[in-house]
């Protein structure tokens, strides 16, 4: 009898570790997919030399197939495929005031324009949805990112 208490126990712990660990994983994997959107946002956003926006997106209902026809896509029709290549989609976040709410686009990130006496950057937020089941909370963890000062930004922001 004192052994099969013992072994139940063991499982116990071995489970909660096995919980534990997959968790950790999730969660990194789904932080490291988050900063690499950002990194990539920010990216597109200098080689552009500025964020401008695209009515096709909003009206279209993310058409891929318009998108990817464009001559000259708006950067916004950029960071829209690069998010449907990859598979990030948290659309139904809102963006909070400190990033500049109402500045969420379609794909589940930020964009908010700074101007300053030097130039103009942007800041960009992409997120991390947490959701624990069990207790029902959903926690949303954003990921924070500024470009370089550009000085003659080409916009509509």
């Amino acid at each position: 009898m004192k052994h099969a208490i013992g072994s139940g126990w063991m499982l116990g712990f071995v489970a909660t570790f096995i919980v534990l660990f997959s968790a950790y994983l999730a969660i990194s994997v789904n932080y490291s997919k988050a900063f690499k959107v950002k990194n990539r946002i920010i990216s597109l956003i200098e080689e552009s030399e500025g964020f401008n926006t695209s009515s096709d997106v909003k009206e279209s209902g993310t058409d891929i197939d318009k998108i990817k026809s464009k001559v000259n896509p708006a950067t916004e029709d950029k960071i829209y495929l690069y998010l449907n290549e990859i598979g990030y989609n948290y659309s139904d976040i809102k963006c909070p005031d400190s990033i500049g709410a109402g500045n969420d686009y379609p794909g589940g990130y930020c964009i908010k324009k700074i101007t300053s006496t030097q130039g103009t950057y942007y800041k960009v937020a992409t997120f991390i949805s947490l959701e624990l089941p069990i207790i029902w909370i959903k926690i949303n963890v954003p990921i924070t990112g500024e470009t370089k000062v550009i000085y003659n930004a080409y916009d509509n922001l």
